[in-house]
């Protein structure tokens, strides 16, 4: 969204949050391992350019093409701060930046908020995301366009919501440290890795004026002839995976997390064409998610890439025929870390977080 304001979960941000009251459970890290500074007298600065994104594609079984949907990504410049547990981060999204394009492949307006909480073991997300104008990507390998037509297809009207939630438990937490490279608040020196073991929940919600499947596609029995134009997807699953970060030299890093979940799905499609039912019905659902660091860690500095995607795909009550969503997003984050002479005094802040 042009001149669009991002603070991520409005004040908290980001939330990484650990509880670290001696009296009931410590932080049992291996300092040889793991070195985190997240203590009262440490505070981390970050400097970050951030593309987040959102897709969305109709599958056919029967057929090798895809129609893939895409936001129009825009690039977010920003800063942020960490204490304790808590980061908050700003960003904005300069006009003259992402202004090029926006004729070729419309304009995405969006709101993208997430919530991490980082617990001994286990690890929280949450994400709210709205994301509005999309462009068809493929439209010579799914449509009959002229090829020497080179335009996208461009869908302002069209609107996809996203609620996701998973727990994950982390089974070797005292080597292995995912905030290292996705928070950058600890620094792995020795390489480690984590099975990990969750369950989820995802909620997705898109809709449109017209049929996303175009007049003039190629196939006319593709998504069982079906003109959808609003989706309602609710899925539960349990998740399983590994984590891993490789080290090189004690300060370079390639960290990469990947999870897989299986579940039940309930999804509900509504036609443009008002001759066309409602279908709806219980299927079953396959997502994964994957995450990638990498760059140079030390106690003062961090430079790194980040990346982070999602692939949701659910069974639909029509024969052959798949949605899948995939929201993501990339970030360079570039931090500075400094040691404070006495704690910062904020009784409400310091409260929630000890």
């Amino acid at each position: 969204m042009k001149y669009f304001l991002l603070v991520s979960m409005m004040v908290f941000g980001r939330v990484l949050y650990a509880q670290d009251n001696s009296k009931t459970l410590k932080h049992k890290q291996d300092s040889n391992y793991i070195a985190s500074y997240t203590s009262e007298l440490d505070l981390t600065t970050r400097f970050f350019n951030s593309i987040k994104f959102s897709r969305y594609v109709l599958r056919d079984s029967r057929y090798k093409e895809r129609l893939r949907y895409a936001s129009n990504e825009n690039l977010i410049i920003g800063v942020g701060v960490s204490y304790k547990r808590l980061t908050f981060n700003l960003g904005l999204n300069f006009p003259f930046v992402n202004s090029r394009d926006v004729e070729d492949k419309g304009k995405t307006k969006y709101l993208d908020a997430q919530i991490h909480y980082y617990l001994d073991n286990y690890v929280f997300d949450a994400w709210l995301s709205t994301y509005k104008g999309y462009f068809l990507t493929n439209p010579h390998e799914t449509t009959n366009q002229d090829m020497a037509d080179h335009s996208f297809p461009i869908r302002p009207d069209m609107i996809n919501t996203n609620f996701s939630f998973n727990l994950v438990r982390v089974l070797n937490s005292e080597k292995f440290s995912f905030r290292a490279a996705f928070a950058q608040d600890e620094w792995q020196k020795k390489s480690a890795g984590s099975f990990l073991v969750g369950a989820e929940c995802n909620m997705m919600f898109s809709k449109g004026d017209s049929s996303f499947v175009p007049s003039n596609v190629r196939e006319s029995d593709f998504f069982d002839g079906y003109k959808i134009r609003k989706n309602t997807i609710l899925n539960l699953g349990v998740s399983g995976g590994y984590g891993h970060t490789f080290v090189l030299a004690k300060h370079f890093y390639l960290s990469i997390v990947a999870t897989a979940a299986f579940g039940g799905s309930y999804t509900s499609l509504k036609s443009h064409d008002d001759s066309q039912e409602d279908v709806h019905g219980l299927t079953f659902n396959v997502n994964y998610s994957t995450k990638v660091g990498l760059g140079y860690n030390s106690e003062t500095f961090q430079i790194g890439l980040a990346t982070v995607q999602t692939f949701m795909t659910n069974h639909t009550s029509l024969a052959h025929s798949k949605i899948t969503e995939n929201p993501g997003n990339v970030r360079i984050n570039l931090i500075k870390r400094f040691v404070l002479k006495k704690p910062i005094r904020l009784p409400i802040l310091n409260k929630l977080l000890d």
